[in-house]
C-alpha cells in the first residue's frame, strides 16, 4: 500500500509522463522514479547541510547522475530510464543496480551518507579545512534573531 505521499509522487510520476513522447508510464517505472527522488532528496539535504556549516563536501543533485563527495568517499546514484535501473555507487562496496522495488533507495542513500560522514569523522582535523574562511561578514545563523 502506498503511503499519501508516495501516491501523490505516482500521480505526478504518471501524470507528467503522460504530456511527454514516452505517454504512460508502468507502475514499476514510477516507483523506481520515486525512489530516486527520495536518494536525491537524502544528498541535496547533506549537501545543503554541509554547505551551510562550511563543511568541504561537493556533490551535484541535477539530471539522473546524482553524487556526493565527503572527504576521501564518494557515492553516485545514476538513473538509467533505457534499462529501469538505478546504479548506485559506494565506497569500498560492489556496484549495485537496483530495479523498481528491489531496494528501498532513499534507505540506501541515507545509509551511504552515513558511512562519508562516519569516514570524515575519522579523518585527521588537517583533512577537514572549512570550505569558506570564517569572516567578519559571514553571518552563521542568518535566520536567528
Amino acid at each position: 500500500m502506498l503511503s499519501v505521499m508516495d501516491e501523490w509522487h505516482h500521480k505526478l510520476v504518471t501524470d507528467l509522463a503522460q504530456e511527454t513522447a514516452a505517454g504512460f508510464v508502468p507502475d514499476t517505472v514510477a516507483a523506481l522514479e520515486i525512489g530516486f527522488g527520495q536518494a536525491r532528496s537524502a544528498l541535496t539535504y547533506a549537501l545543503e547541510l554541509a554547505r551551510a556549516h562550511r563543511i568541504p563536501a561537493t556533490g551535484s543533485v541535477t539530471g539522473d547522475s546524482i553524487w556526493l563527495q565527503l572527504g576521501r568517499g564518494r557515492i553516485r546514484f545514476t538513473l538509467n530510464r533505457r534499462t529501469d535501473e538505478v546504479i548506485v555507487l559506494r565506497p569500498d562496496q560492489d556496484e549495485v543496480h537496483v530495479t523498481s522495488g528491489a531496494q528501498d533507495l532513499g534507505a540506501m542513500a541515507r545509509s551511504a551518507i552515513d558511512g562519508l560522514v562516519a569516514a570524515f569523522k575519522a579523518l585527521p582535523p588537517e583533512s577537514k579545512r572549512p570550505s569558506a574562511p570564517p569572516t567578519n561578514d559571514f553571518d552563521d545563523e542568518p535566520t536567528k534573531t
